[in-house]
């Protein structure tokens, strides 16, 4: 085999190892953290409709909380009217359940629209990586 063709073949194969695949465990990590933040308000959510149904808002309600190590603690909440929601950058805001049900929608329709965009970064970085192999094999000389 000639040694250009080898020396490009070596090349291609460098750049699908060291860029495109590390580009693709990037954003197959941003996609799982997208998922996960996801989960959480939607969890949340059932948290918050929960507590309406049941009218646990206006009477409150008594939990345990784990302090840490599997150690819990019976909590006491007598007004579960409001709520503390993170509105980003380690800064905390008291909504009612109705408005926190309202950011918690918006949040959810933020964060799926960015999986949707990685989703479509993944498959596009996937498209390249299938279109360079499919260049080293025509390089190396293999037909389908």
């Amino acid at each position: 085999m000639n040694p250009d063709i080898q020396e490009k073949i070596f090349k291609f194969e460098t750049f699908v190892n060291d860029v495109l695949k590390e580009d693709l465990a990037k954003l197959e990590q941003k996609l799982d953290t997208k998922n996960g933040e996801i989960a959480e308000f939607l969890q949340l959510k059932g948290m918050i409709t929960t507590l309406q149904n049941n009218g646990f808002d206006k009477s409150g309600f008594k939990t345990q909380v784990d302090i840490g190590q599997s150690f819990f603690i019976e909590a006491h909440i007598p007004d579960a009217s409001t709520i503390l929601l993170d509105i980003g950058l380690g800064h905390y805001m008291e909504f009612s359940l109705h408005d926190a049900l309202a950011v918690i929608n918006v949040r959810i329709k933020l964060l799926e629209q960015q999986i949707k965009h990685f989703r479509k970064e993944i498959a596009n970085t996937n498209a390249h990586i299938k279109l360079i192999l499919l260049g080293i094999r025509e390089l190396q000389g293999f037909d389908d």
